[in-house]
């Protein structure tokens, strides 16, 4: 059997945080010689079989190692150093899946009850950095389960881990990914959630937790969120979040309730840099804009409006940069930008996830379309931000 069940990762003796390193693929000490680790399996189904074996609620499935998309993505790296990034999603799509792992994906899929989630599980997932960076296929059914597997493949070719990849400094043969096999439940609501020693915060949507992650919805938190999907849903998600803290260490979930009961779909540590230099005030002149605090520290720059793959990209390198929403596909843009403010979302994103890791302060909830105009030139507004308080300060550059 190639595929492995999610029962199979609980080990007897403890689990280590990551198996192995993505860049190095040197063993993590204590990691068992027969145990799948990170580098197999990928960074998410790896926590989530330590959060099984921890006893919290962690939805059934299989995994598709790493090892099965590695002839495909070799390919499609070999293509894009051949014909340019357009050519690496082809080139996987063109490899199709062997009989006899069809034929397990299928009966994966009648195991778990007939319709199911593909998703991401890459080691480079467990650095925020990578946040969102590949695709998931819902809804899938038995004879469409090898396809979608292969376009989960293919989404590490799209331009945006393209560009993750070269801001931080890897190769093409970096590109490792596992996918995970789950039920395709259908949440009645679902969110992020932050533990620290003294507090869980939780943020949630109504629905499915996917609109507030990507970055096109708001969300919720505190005595909003109960209103919208009820104190207890709240109060399970804040503790499935202080259970995870607890038991593994890891401070940030994605979760999603459903049926009455809330399920943990992801979990990882956070990478937010260590306190530095305190804030700088921010300037007297110019003129004040309020936004919601995401990311602490203050940042200074030209203001950069744009959206994902535009060619203004190019311009952020130094700048703040504005955008309508924080989708993942604008975390390229982060590696070279000073600061981010978004005129809407959540603080639970996945780019601001990014953002965290960079030590790139952040600002949500700002609109600052009243002083600048609805379409701000390049350069033409200087902008300094303080993402612990959510203030922004504009002035003409």
């Amino acid at each position: 059997m190639r595929l492995i069940p999610l029962t199979d990762l609980r080990v007897a003796g403890g689990w280590p945080r990551a198996g192995t390193s993505p860049t190095t693929g040197a063993a993590s000490a204590g990691a068992s010689p027969n145990t799948p680790a990170s580098a197999d399996i990928g960074f998410k189904a790896e926590r989530l079989g330590a959060a099984l074996r921890a006893g919290l609620p962690v939805l059934p499935g299989f995994v598709v190692p790493a090892a099965e998309a590695r002839p495909s993505l070799q390919a499609a790296a070999s293509a894009v150093r051949a014909r340019g990034i357009a050519a690496g999603r082809l080139e996987v799509l063109r490899h199709s899946i062997d009989s006899p792992l069809t034929e397990e994906l299928r009966g994966a899929v009648h195991a778990l009850g007939g319709r199911v989630i593909v998703r991401s599980s890459s080691p480079l997932e467990g650095d925020g950095r990578w946040a969102g960076a590949f695709s998931s296929v819902t809804g899938v059914g038995r004879e469409d389960v090898a396809a979608a597997v292969r376009s989960c493949w293919a989404s590490a070719f799209a331009i945006d881990p393209l560009r993750r990849l070269e801001g931080c400094g890897l190769d093409l043969e970096a590109l490792e990914l596992g996918v995970l096999v789950q039920p395709g439940i259908v949440p009645e609501a679902g969110g992020g959630a932050r533990a620290a020693r003294d507090a869980v915060i939780v943020e949630g949507v109504r629905g499915h937790p996917a609109a507030l992650l990507s970055g096109w919805a708001e969300g919720a938190r505190d005595g909003a969120l109960a209103e919208l999907v009820g104190s207890a849903t709240v109060a399970d998600a804040a503790e499935v979040a202080g259970r995870v803290y607890a038991e593994l260490g890891d401070d940030v979930i994605e979760w999603a309730g459903c049926g009455g009961k809330v399920w943990l779909l992801q979990s990882l540590r956070s990478e937010t840099p260590p306190d530095g230099e305190p804030a700088a005030p921010l300037p007297v002149a110019g003129t004040r804009v309020p936004g919601r605090p995401v990311v602490p520290g203050t940042a200074a720059g030209p203001l950069v409006a744009c959206r994902p793959h535009e060619p203004a990209a190019r311009d952020c390198r130094g700048a703040i940069v504005l955008v309508d929403r924080p989708v993942p596909g604008l975390a390229p843009l982060l590696f070279g930008a000073r600061g981010v403010i978004s005129r809407t979302g959540a603080a639970g994103s996945h780019l601001a996830e990014v953002a965290r890791s960079l030590g790139v302060p952040m600002v949500i909830g700002c609109r600052p379309e009243a002083v600048t105009g609805p379409d701000p030139a390049a350069g033409a507004w200087f902008a300094t931000i303080n993402g612990g308080t959510g203030e922004v300060v504009l002035t003409p550059a």
